[in-house]
């Protein structure tokens, strides 16, 4: 019986060990799959980028031990600049209150600018005021002086002697009985006679103003004051009225300034409201 040999193939081994394939840690790695070979390229990359990273690391540190040397430089400069800095502060400071004082300085010029207009055509008014009441008397004075003299004339035809004080009493007696204008003529004998004058032309100026004689009421109403210039039971009625009195005359300042005289004097009466009524229309 013929023996029969099989020759098995021979493997010669050498330097690689098949069972090593695969080893990412071998100096020399085979037998790699795709996926080991990305992760070695990248352990490759990552190498390489630290090996990179420390050189800058080093550059760095040099470049910091370079600078390291101007430190103290640097500061003394800085600190400088901080005491420019802080004269700068200063003086913007300075300017700003000089400013602020130059604001106020003429803020408050402008103010007595104000009151020196203010005060200017204040006076420009009661020079007005004045001169047109003035006017008024001076328009009133010749009708009045005639309308005196009638009434003197129709007095001393008549044959009885009239006694003033009765013709006082009996002017009023008829003036409350709202005749007028018999009141009107014996008022103006006891004026004339100078019998309570300034009572006498205040009922006088009451019954032209009644009358819608404005004109000549102003000029009663001014003679009362005239003759007696303090205060009486019927200074607040008598103000009111010249400041209406004013106004139906036109003369509208003169009005206001009356009105304000009876409102200040005599808060407390009804004509000071009355006369409040009016301002609020007139100003």
């Amino acid at each position: 019986m013929k023996k029969i040999f099989f020759l098995l193939p021979v493997f010669i081994f050498a330097d690689v060990n098949p069972f090593g394939a695969g080893n990412l840690n071998s100096k020399t790695p085979y037998g790699l799959t795709p996926q080991e070979k990305a992760i070695l390229k990248n352990k490759k990359d990552i190498s390489k980028l630290k090996s990179e990273a420390d050189y800058l690391n080093s550059q760095i540190n040099q470049i910091k031990l370079k600078l390291s040397g101007y430190d103290d430089l640097i500061k003394q400069k800085l600190s400088g600049f901080d005491t420019i800095i802080d004269e700068l502060n200063l003086q913007k400071s300075k300017i700003m209150q000089l400013e602020k004082n130059s604001s106020e300085y003429n803020e408050s010029i402008e103010i007595i600018n104000k009151k020196i207009n203010s005060l200017e055509e204040n006076i420009t008014t009661i020079k007005q005021t004045i001169k047109e009441m003035s006017k008024i008397q001076n328009q009133n004075f010749n009708a009045l002086k005639n309308a005196i003299s009638e009434i003197l004339s129709t007095l001393k035809s008549s044959n009885k002697p009239m006694d003033v004080k009765e013709v006082f009493n009996r002017a009023k007696k008829l003036y409350f009985s709202n005749k007028i204008n018999a009141a009107k003529k014996l008022f103006i004998y006891s004026m004339q006679k100078k019998y309570l004058p300034a009572t006498s032309s205040y009922y006088l100026g009451e019954i032209s103003f009644k009358q819608g004689k404005y004109q000549e009421a102003l000029a009663y109403y001014k003679r009362s004051v005239k003759y007696y210039p303090k205060t009486t039971s019927y200074t607040p009625k008598l103000l009111y009225h010249t400041g209406i009195s004013f106004i139906k005359t036109g003369n509208k300042q003169a009005a206001i300034l009356t009105f304000k005289k009876l409102i200040n004097d005599f808060p407390k009466s009804k004509y000071a409201k009355l006369a409040k009524k009016e301002l609020e229309n007139l100003e």
